[in-house]
């Protein structure tokens, strides 16, 4: 029998057997069956051993696992009915392990021991049989006990600790013998001198005894999917029980596992019938189907539904739906349509009948009235109305009409971004300068802004500029008379003196090569220069 050590982490480490219970066949057997454990990679290396408590109490010595890993099931297993088992690892470091107790079983054998028939023994004598047979167990234990130390190879490897814990399984061990020999005793003490049992409770014959009478619990009515039924109290005299039923979360005190179940890990879970899901009285999982009058409410948040009312479900949905929430034309229209309930057109089956079999609308030309197909650029309302949008005019033409318009609006008012800047000065010679390919226009502005103070040389005065004069815009490829220079004549560096604002010839060619024209070839030998600046922007 292989048994599976898995180690979990839930909170902290656990290790968990799998399987927990174990039927270990019949009664009193050995050699028959071997215990194979699986262990987890953490105990590699470690001491194991097998710790068992029978029933009745009795707790035996540490039996050591063999080098595969096994125990050989014998008399320690088999001799008592039921029991708890639980394995121990002990490693290097203080390392100490133990998994979650188990249980184990074997059935019952009949006597071997002569032929003739026996009568069945009663309740007090199996009693009496169960002390003497706890007692026997206890001594058993005691003995071995005493040995194990000298007779196992476990107590060689175990350290200080596991020889304090059989030394302590050695102490419990002997006052449990104590004591179910003192129960034996006083077993003993009531048991009939002589002859056999003439009555039990007061009942003659065969007597059938019932929970009462054994001091048992009646079997309670069947709680509901979901619940399990709790005892409250239990009156000594009548034997009467008072319980009451438990929801979900009082259950952990009473189920064995607490493990949440997942879709790779088994637990126990319960049936809550609002979510449209029961169990049967044979413990069968089942869902329970919505029912017209619950489809009539459309009230249960979920609930199943069966082939059988999907038709019912779906005009009841449509009904509902209507008169829930507001339907818009075009939302009725559609549902009409598509139902096969507008009587503004006509199915094909429609339309075979009113005009003949195998009627087929014939398309639509310039002489001939007939359906068309809806394409590019064009909606149907609802109605049947064929319209073209902005959005569906962009879609044909593949770019926004809008962002297109807004660009060339910007190309007509030269409103364009400052992508570059220079400046130039003209003079008795072409001057030429090249701008990046990214400008589109450029600005030429005079450098120096006209004075309005009296000139001295005629005694006049000098109007006021415009905000834009002696600024001028000129497209790529194009050329223009610019205004250059300004102010009264000035030094402006090293002997190079401006002589007031001149007209000049400027071109801006294709390739972005700016070329500044003469302003006059009869400059005074102090070489007189016209100053300017060159903005280049570009198309947003």
């Amino acid at each position: 029998m292989e048994i599976e050590i898995l180690e979990q982490q839930c909170g902290g480490t656990e290790f968990v057997p799998r399987p927990h219970r174990l039927h270990l066949g019949a009664q009193n057997a050995e050699g028959v069956d071997r215990l194979q454990f699986i262990l987890p990679a953490a105990w590699v290396g470690c001491t194991l051993a097998l710790y068992l408590r029978r029933s009745d109490g009795v707790q035996l010595a540490a039996i050591p696992l063999d080098a595969d890993d096994s125990v050989t099931v014998d008399r320690r297993l088999t001799g008592s009915v039921r029991g708890q088992w639980m394995l121990a690892a002990i490693g290097s470091g203080g390392y100490t392990a133990y998994t979650r107790p188990g249980s184990y079983d074997v059935y019952a054998t009949l006597p071997t021991d002569g032929g003739s028939e026996e009568l069945p023994p009663s309740v007090y004598e199996q009693f009496v049989a169960r002390v003497l047979e706890s007692a026997h167990a206890a001594a058993e234990s005691a003995r071995r006990a005493e040995n194990g130390a000298a007779d196992t190879a476990m107590q060689a490897a175990l350290a200080q600790k596991t020889a304090d814990k059989i030394l302590a399984d050695r102490t419990d061990a002997e006052a449990s013998a104590k004591r179910a020999e003192a129960a034996a005793l006083r077993a003993e003490s009531y048991a009939p001198t002589g002859g056999q049992v003439l009555s039990v409770n007061s009942k003659g014959g065969a007597v059938q005894l019932n929970a009462q009478d054994v001091g048992a619990v009646p079997l309670p009515v069947q709680p509901l999917p979901g619940e399990m039924v709790r005892i409250l109290s239990v009156d000594a005299a009548t034997g009467a029980v008072q319980t009451d039923t438990t929801p979900l979360p009082d259950l952990r005190p009473y189920v064995r596992s607490e493990t949440v179940p997942t879709a790779a890990t088994p637990g126990a879970v319960r049936a809550d019938g609002q979510y449209g899901v029961a169990v049967r009285a044979d413990a069968t999982l089942t869902t329970v189907p919505a029912t017209a009058a619950q489809l009539d409410r459309m009230t249960e948040a979920y609930a199943p539904l069966t082939p059988a009312l999907l038709p019912y479900g779906v005009k009841k949905a449509l009904t509902s739906a209507a008169g829930a929430a507001g339907w818009s034309a075009q939302e009725k229209a559609a549902a009409l349509l598509q139902l096969g309930a507008d009587d503004r057109f006509y199915s094909k089956a429609e339309a075979d009948r009113k005009f003949g079999m195998g009627y087929t609308l014939p398309c639509a030309t310039a002489a001939v009235l007939g359906g068309v197909k809806v394409g590019r650029g064009l909606t149907v309302s609802a109605d049947g109305t064929l319209e073209m949008t902005a959005e569906n005019l962009d879609t044909v033409l593949g770019f926004s009409l809008a962002e297109k318009l807004n660009q060339l609006r910007g190309v007509t008012d030269m409103n364009g971004k400052l992508v570059y800047t220079s400046d130039g000065a003209a003079g008795k010679s072409n001057k030429t300068m090249t701008v990046p390919d990214e400008v589109d226009y450029i600005v030429v502005r005079m450098a120096v802004p006209l004075e309005c103070t009296t000139i001295a040389t005629t005694g006049g005065v000098a109007a006021a500029a415009a905000a834009d004069y002696g600024c001028t815009r000129i497209v790529r490829g194009g050329t223009a008379v610019a205004i250059v220079g300004g102010g009264n004549t000035y030094n402006l560096r090293d002997g190079v003196y401006c002589k007031g604002e001149a007209l000049v010839k400027v071109s801006f060619a294709a390739n972005g090569t700016v070329n500044i024209g003469v302003v006059d070839v009869n400059l005074a030998s102090n070489d007189n220069a016209y100053p300017f600046n060159v903005e280049g922007y570009q198309y947003v």
